[in-house]
């Protein structure tokens, strides 16, 4: 009903009523409960530990509930902690308590029907079913089938710390119209920050960390959008015709929360001209500051970088690829991974700790045109990983000693989706009969799958929502790839339970039911505790994948159930 009222252009008069819902408060726990930010604290000290009883969890939306029903709800000031950022600086990070981020989850579900019905159709940040990819490939078109060829990248300075909050909430009043719910989103803008003990007061920004935060920081933001649209892609023919004539150029606006970029088909001057005219907007209308330094102008074939890709028109096509910036990025990280795998761990489990990384990559970038790049990493992969294993773990044997020993082919891979590629890399043997190696993965063997148009639905109409879930699957991003897993067996335990559990046909091994990902144990034969390194321990021989039935009937360690049946 929201999202319908708000396609027709109407305003909301008893929003705050649907605070008082005890379903929505629920609803919104079991959301914050299953986010992993749920196991840091915020000043309370409380985390997800603290509500793992349905008694606690009910407790807490009923005392939720008095206070929104009686207005006595007064949030309390996020814990601030800083979190690195790749130049070296520190990003300051609130942490809000679970009962505030509840609070936050409930604003959320009610005004994100409202407002995606009212953004601009190219902000792809922090929005249901949008992805960065979307982001690129809507430039990619702007440039190679409407022939824009300049672009102005944008770099708002401090964006979020500095939302001017009067502002915000103006902007708000014009669609909601109940001062109740605008109060209550004043008070949580107004909470303040809790520093070294100490409370700071918080008269600018939306808090990077808070739930409603990017929603509210998007709200703001489309008016830059709606200030673009209206100057070009909002108008019909004749008007664009009159406004040609009177000096102005085709421009559009592609946004991802605080990066944006607008493409124009004009000149240099005419770019240099609307870059100065957005900057007296931003400062004038929504108190932003665009710095100067990092707005460029740039023409589209000298290529220009954004959200970790290039995108750049040659004379044949114009293509993204992944950034310089991400590659150095990548160089890093997997140089650094190599170093803690197998400097700490056994082969297998650097192995793995390698490979999780190397598939969030290549499944982020295999959306774009990353072929060549996949090649040249995997070179650098290679030599980094043969270069380092040698020196941490078998520094006496020669270079050609080392390479048989390790140089496997991919047909023994343990990953059987791998087994079908030709070629050899570092492995590790996980079983004695060496049929089977954990395998360094080449990112050449994802194939690139271009993403095609955002098709514009409403996730929040039934339809438009059926049609996003069937036909759209969001780009998985940069990072560790697949659950995580329990320390003391290792970043391979996952991959050797799957490895038992698809030899045995996911039955057990002594009754011979069925037995899922979920409900498998599997169980070392001989005790890893009695073993001196997990590799042997974890040599397949020894594992067996049982029921939980059969494995409390063979009088196993009870306390050890739970870390064996870590999930798939």
């Amino acid at each position: 009903m929201l999202a319908y009222r708000s396609l027709q252009g109407l305003t909301f008069s008893r929003l705050y009523d649907l605070m008082r819902s005890k379903r929505l408060a629920s609803v919104a726990l079991s959301h914050v409960l299953t986010n992993q930010g749920a196991r840091t604290a915020g000043i309370d000290g409380v985390t997800r530990s603290d509500l793992n009883t349905e008694e606690a969890r009910v407790h807490l939306v009923e005392e939720l509930n008095r206070e929104l029903c009686a207005k006595t709800y007064s949030p309390r000031p996020v814990r601030r902690t800083y979190i690195p950022k790749p130049n070296g600086d520190k990003r300051p990070l609130g942490i809000p308590t679970i009962k505030d981020r509840v609070v936050q989850e409930m604003l959320r579900l009610i005004l994100e029907p409202i407002y995606e019905a009212r953004f601009h159709p190219h902000s792809y940040g922090f929005r249901p079913f949008r992805s960065t990819h979307h982001a690129a490939v809507r430039i990619k078109s702007l440039i190679s089938r409407s022939g824009h060829n300049i672009v102005i990248e944008g770099d708002i300075r401090k964006c979020f710390d500095r939302i001017h909050h009067a502002k915000l909430l103006g902007i708000l009043r014009r669609t909601i119209r109940d001062e109740r719910l605008i109060k209550l989103i004043k008070a949580l803008l107004k909470a303040g920050v809790m520093e070294e003990g100490s409370w700071q007061r918080t008269d600018e920004g939306t808090p990077q960390g808070g739930i409603v935060s990017p929603l509210l920081a998007n709200i703001y933001l489309n008016e830059l959008d709606q200030f673009i649209h209206a100057k070009w892609e909002k108008l019909d023919s004749n008007q664009r015709r009159k406004q040609q004539k009177a000096g102005a150029v085709p421009c559009f606006i592609v946004r991802y929360a605080d990066d944006f970029v607008i493409l124009l088909r004009g000149t240099r001057e005419q770019a240099d001209a609307l870059k100065d005219e957005i900057a007296d907007y931003l400062i004038n209308e929504l108190a932003l500051d665009l710095s100067a330094e990092k707005t460029l102008v740039t023409a589209v074939e000298e290529g220009f970088d954004f959200l970790g890709f290039q995108i750049r028109r040659y004379p044949q096509a114009t293509l993204i690829t992944p950034s310089q910036k991400a590659m150095v990025t990548f160089r890093r990280k997997v140089k650094q991974r190599i170093g803690e795998g197998f400097s700490t761990d056994t082969d297998a489990g650097a192995i793995e700790h390698i490979n999780r990384y190397l598939i969030g990559w290549a499944n982020y970038y295999r959306h774009v045109s990353s072929k060549r790049a996949f090649s040249k990493l995997d070179n650098y992969v290679w030599w980094q990983v043969f270069r380092t294993s040698r020196r941490l773990r078998n520094a006496k044997l020669s270079g050609r000693q080392h390479f048989k020993a390790h140089y496997v082919p991919y047909r023994h891979d343990i990953r059987a989706v791998n087994r079908r590629h030709r070629g050899y890399h570092y492995g590790a043997w996980v079983d004695e009969a060496r049929r089977t190696a954990c395998i360094i993965v080449s990112m050449s063997f994802f194939p690139i799958r271009y993403v095609p148009f955002h098709p514009q639905h409403n996730p929040y109409v039934p339809e438009g929502r059926r049609l996003l879930e069937e036909k759209y699957t969001l780009p998985q991003g940069i990072g560790s790839s697949g659950p995580e897993y329990v320390s003391i067996y290792g970043p391979e335990w996952n991959i050797l339970r799957h490895t038992i559990l698809a030899q045995q046909g996911s039955k057990c091994w002594e009754c011979r039911k069925l037995i899922n990902g979920r409900r498998a144990h599997v169980h070392h034969r001989q005790p890893l505790k009695s073993f001196k390194h997990r590799q042997k321990a974890h040599l397949l021989e020894n594992l067996v994948a049982l029921c939980p039935r059969c494995h409390r009937r063979a009088d196993l360690h009870q306390e050890n159930i739970d870390e064996h049946t870590c999930l798939l």
